[in-house]
């Protein structure tokens, strides 16, 4: 199975939404400022790139102020394409052959999050790990994280194999919400954001679900991958623009690539709610931000990589989407670090 492009299935969103809506937030507030039609979001083979994603969880943080919001999202049960690997996972003899298959399928879930997974003697390391060039937010991680808690305490009469909790984030100021969800030991500004694990109480088997239901939820989650190959228009701009930001993308230039005409390719982008220079826009946000705050690089570097002709370009646009400086960002996360 090809792993799909840096993209998201809609299933954390809508659950997500759910809560929000419950909450009494403005829907058509937040589509308005998060860009994409929230009626799309049950397509059967919707994926999101990346940027739509990060940009999701930005604005749900807006408009809810609750800093626990991904933990509570994760509550209900799993939608879409996640369901589909929840349910093949409880078929498995063991919950260490539950997460084997969950790594398996984790691609069609989210494919900007790896999960690594290493045994250390009698402990199991699961990881949540970015593998986009653009980050997801913390709010994201934690959603992910509880996510993986409740699958792993879903099984009846089974030992609890959690042992602690680490998150890169740095410590809340109320940290009762992700003390409660784990019931272990919980870390802040860690390495990276991890589940420990029992190695014993993973082992620990029981009989396996029927043979033909669990081929049966392979063979969709297959198709599901087969129909989402190519991906769709959003999905190859937003690849595409992260391959190539570097060097001076242009609409005609994308255009040409994908057997269209600029004016046709700008219809198409602009019925998926962008232009393709707000696309380039957020996506520089983006990544200027991950590389000043997590990597070394020189905002001489930075703006290379991003195809600006003059530093000064970068800067005027740090000062637009910040209201900052370059130096004064990368401190930011040198404080919270």
């Amino acid at each position: 199975m090809q792993q799909a492009r840096y993209s998201v299935s809609p299933s954390g969103i809508l659950a997500s939404l759910r809560l929000l809506e419950s909450r009494g937030v403005d829907l058509r507030l937040l589509q308005e400022r998060w860009g994409f039609p929230l009626a799309t979001l049950d397509q059967p083979y919707l994926r999101l790139p990346a940027f739509l994603s990060r940009r999701f969880w930005e604005v749900a943080a807006e408009l809810d102020s609750d800093p626990s919001l991904g933990l509570a999202a994760a509550r209900p049960a799993d939608l879409g394409q996640m369901l589909g690997v929840s349910y093949l996972m409880q078929l498995m003899p063991s919950r260490l052959q539950a997460l084997e298959t969950l790594q398996r399928y984790w691609p069609l879930v989210t494919a900007h999050i790896a999960l690594p997974m290493e045994r250390q003697g009698d402990q199991v390391r699961l990881g949540l790990v970015a593998t986009a060039p653009i980050l997801p937010t913390q709010l994201e991680l934690d959603y992910w994280c509880a996510r993986q808690i409740y699958h792993l305490r879903s099984w009846v009469c089974a030992p609890d194999p959690l042992l602690e909790v680490h998150f890169r984030r740095p410590p809340p100021a109320d940290s009762g919400p992700w003390e409660r969800l784990a019931g272990r030991p919980v870390y802040f500004a860690a390495e990276r954001d991890e589940l420990v694990l029992d190695y014993a109480a993973l082992s620990h088997r029981r009989l396996a679900g029927i043979a033909s239901v669990r081929q049966a939820l392979e063979d969709a989650l297959e198709d599901y991958a087969r129909q989402t190959l190519d991906g769709n228009l959003l999905e190859l701009v937003s690849s595409t623009v992260l391959q190539e930001l570097h060097r001076g993308l242009s609409l005609e230039t994308l255009a040409e690539r994908l057997h269209m005409t600029p004016r046709t390719l700008h219809r198409a982008l602009l019925r998926d709610g962008w232009k393709f220079s707000d696309l380039i826009d957020i996506h520089r946000r983006y990544l200027t931000r991950d590389l000043l705050q997590h990597s070394d690089a020189s905002i001489a570097e930075i703006a290379d990589a991003l195809g600006y002709g003059e530093v000064n370009s970068l800067i005027r646009a740090i000062r637009r989407w910040y209201d900052s400086t370059p130096g004064a960002l990368r401190e930011t996360a040198l404080e919270l670090g």
